[in-house]
Formats: structure tokens, C-alpha cells, sequence
């Protein structure tokens, strides 16, 4: 068998330049790290039943779920079911935003009435139309919630004859 030795440098040189290139490349990285934790606390804002909540009312984390039957025509209240809490020991600024209305051609009424107890009597806030992408916020002009007190929603619900069926409303509130 016979050696070339001309294929056998060109081999080693390859081999040796590809080593270089390698240990200079590596040589331009420089590395930093993060090291942190998650920390989960009780929540700031908590959601709580009322009394008188509908029928199959629940409340997962901050996430309320809440029918309200109705019937046609027949103006309805439905108070001292759902309140807002903040537990926290500082005031909170917050968005109340209705993100997904009921059609309104279908309702007379949807309205959610906002209350607030900071001194043990409940104060009107706001109110806010379900049949619109309407808002309340405490950013500008109005008080944010005060730590430990609550709001009180109540809601306001009158179909129209001609209404039927399901509706889905969605109400986010969003806070600092």
C-alpha cells in the first residue's frame, strides 16, 4: 500500500485549522445569568359570592362565572351576589371594562352598578352599560380601592320580549 503523503497534510492541516477556528470562536463568548425565583403569595384582588348569587354560581382563582336567568320583558336585580375584595394592605388603581357586550337590540336594560364600602355603608361609583364596550378606571378623577375595602356589583337585566336564548358577556378588571 502506498502513502500520500500529500493527502495526509492536506488532512492534518484541515484537521488543525478547523481546531483553531473552533477554540477562537469559543474564546469570543461570554455568559450571564439570571437567577431567580417565582414567588406566589395570596392574591391582592379577591373575588367573593354574595348571598344571593345565582344558581350555579363559581369562582376559580380570578375568574367568576355567573348565569342569570331571566325572563322576558321582566326587569330583574340581582344584588348581594358578587363583591370585590382588595386584601392587600395598598390602595389599587383599576380598569373595569365590559370586553364582550350583550347584543342590545335584545335587552332594554344591562347594566352593572358599581359600589364601594370603605366606612361600612355602601357608595355609589359608577355604572357601566353591559349592551356597550363600556369602562370605569380610578386612574384619573376617581378614588382607587382602598386596602380592605370592597366593591359591590350589582346587576341590572331586562330582556326584551322578542329576546331569547343565551347571551355572553364578558367583564375584565384589571389592576396596578
Amino acid at each position: 500500500m502506498k502513502t500520500n503523503y500529500k493527502k495526509i497534510v492536506k488532512i492534518v492541516t484541515l484537521i488543525i485549522s478547523s481546531l483553531l477556528i473552533a477554540s477562537a470562536s469559543a474564546a469570543a463568548y461570554r455568559y450571564m445569568y439570571i437567577d431567580g425565583s417565582v414567588i406566589v403569595g395570596t392574591p391582592l384582588l379577591l373575588w367573593l359570592e354574595g348571598d344571593y348569587a345565582p344558581a350555579g354560581t363559581s369562582i376559580s382563582g380570578s375568574t367568576v362565572t355567573i348565569d342569570f336567568p331571566v325572563e322576558p320583558g321582566t326587569p330583574q336585580n340581582f344584588s348581594e351576589c358578587l363583591y370585590l375584595k382588595n386584601q392587600d394592605t395598598a390602595a389599587h388603581n383599576m380598569t373595569v371594562s365590559v370586553t364582550t357586550n350583550v347584543t342590545s337590540g335584545d335587552f332594554d336594560e344591562f347594566s352593572i352598578h358599581i359600589y364601594e364600602n370603605t366606612t361600612a355603608s355602601w357608595v355609589f361609583v359608577d355604572t357601566l352599560d353591559g349592551t356597550t364596550l363600556d369602562s370605569y378606571e380610578t386612574y384619573t378623577g376617581n378614588t382607587p380601592l382602598v386596602a380592605s375595602g370592597y366593591y359591590q356589583i350589582i346587576f341590572a337585566v331586562n330582556a326584551t320580549l322578542s329576546a331569547s336564548g343565551t347571551y355572553n358577556f364578558d367583564i375584565q378588571v384589571q389592576y396596578e
